[in-house]
């Protein structure tokens, strides 16, 4: 898959990536979605950036909504910072 990640910021310019999506069902019924970047099969003179292995649980709770947990890990070679968002 190919995606571009923005960032809610002007002075961040956005980011393509090139990755695997894996969905798995456990047992329980928690669904897990995780992200594999492969951006060095195809490497580019311009990159700035790196996504790490990312994704989310998706759990059904009893009142009919989802618990959704992500996690993103996102390197930037520039400015040397790693940046990781979970909810």
């Amino acid at each position: 898959m190919t995606a571009e990640l923005q960032v809610p910021s002007p002075l961040v310019p956005t980011r393509e990536s090139y990755f695997v999506r894996y969905c798995k069902q456990h047992a329980d019924g928690t669904w897990a979605v995780v992200d594999v970047s492969l951006d060095n099969l195809r490497p580019s003179p311009s990159a700035r950036s790196r996504r790490r292995p990312s994704g989310c649980l998706i759990q059904e709770m009893p009142n009919g909504y989802s618990k959704v947990i992500f996690v993103t890990i996102f390197y930037d070679y520039k400015i040397k910072i790693v940046f990781t968002f979970a909810i």
